[in-house]
């Protein structure tokens, strides 16, 4: 009865690991989307500079660079952003129409796509929806949203292309982000930041409208600690199974092949009640759970049950030594 519970536990403790790896990875999911899909390095580009923001795109179209995407967000209304895209598109869910594809991106005209719960009202005379920026109507091409993700929910974005009309907007009126290749890529990010008379930079964050606090959201590292507890835990079972399964061995007064084949009889029954648990659990967890770290959660069962097969051996295999 206590092996049955035990192999209970390791179900459980499976099953606790795939819904820990799978609030871990909403955590995760939900953070890059406030982050609008950028990652870690994005940085923030400090400039004073007058620069118009087409003449920008012109001169870094006309430069061999590795792949970016920099965001020009309004200083007064982080919500409002102009996007420019080179050989690199972070696509972001979309729950109607479409995202930008990187043939928007050298379109003489702009397209937009707002957030479903965007403060800037659309038009829609016929067919097509618009939003209004300045005294120009711009085609919104698609809504972007996620549960949870209130940052992204609430941005608009209009693509910037080199062959694009010159506008208003100009460097000194917004808050440059830039995200891709062209950080790691020396070369690239020198003419980057020479393009934009940049003074400074720091890391993107966010939390905060001018992107200058820079603190850690909660990324799911709680549930990850979880789950080491729970593979400590699900271990502790398989010794657990195996103390009795032991016992009986040390008990037995057989030799020779009697006693190989009551080994082997050992080895079976306690696979049985440590491998049987895995197995169920993996399959549950596989049809019932959504997962992006699929490798976390197959890293988390090769080694728990790999470790079990490993002890199992080892433990019961092992008393013929000691004899």
């Amino acid at each position: 009865m206590k092996k049955i519970i035990s192999s209970i536990i390791i179900l459980i403790a499976v099953l606790l690991t795939g819904v820990s790896i799978s609030k871990s990875d909403s955590i995760k999911y939900n953070n890059t989307m406030n982050r609008l899909g950028m990652s870690d390095k994005a940085l923030v580009l400090h400039t004073k500079s007058k620069k118009n923001l087409i003449s920008v795109v012109k001169e870094l179209d006309n430069k061999k660079l590795s792949g970016y995407q920099i965001i020009f967000f309004e200083k007064d209304n982080s919500d409002m952003g102009f996007i420019y895209s080179h050989k690199k598109v972070n696509k972001l869910p979309v729950t109607s129409g479409r995202y930008f594809s990187q043939s928007d991106f050298s379109s003489q005209i702009p397209f937009a796509v707002q957030g479903k719960s965007s403060d800037i009202k659309n038009y829609k005379p016929q067919s097509q929806e618009y939003i209004k920026v300045g005294k120009n109507y711009v085609s919104a091409i698609g809504n972007i949203g996620f549960n949870g993700a209130d940052t992204l929910n609430s941005q608009t974005l209009i693509s910037l292309s080199p062959n694009q009309p010159k506008m208003k907007e100009k460097l000194n009126d917004v808050i440059a982000v830039l995200d891709g290749n062209a950080i790691s890529s020396k070369e690239s990010y020198a003419s980057i930041k020479k393009v934009l008379h940049v003074t400074g930079t720091h890391r993107y964050s966010p939390q905060s409208d001018d992107f200058n606090n820079v603190e850690s959201d909660n990324n799911g590292e709680l549930y990850m600690v979880g789950i080491v507890l729970l593979f400590a835990l699900a271990i502790a079972m398989e010794f657990y199974i195996l103390i009795p399964l032991r016992f009986d061995l040390n008990k037995s007064n057989l030799t020779g092949d009697l006693k190989n084949n009551y080994r082997n009889g050992l080895l079976l029954r306690y696979l049985i009640y440590t491998l049987v648990p895995y197995v169920l659990g993996y399959i549950f967890v596989s049809w019932r759970i959504v997962i992006i770290s699929h490798s976390v959660f197959n890293i988390f069962m090769v080694s728990s049950a790999g470790i079990s097969i490993l002890i199992g051996i080892y433990q019961i295999f092992f008393v013929k030594k000691v004899d």
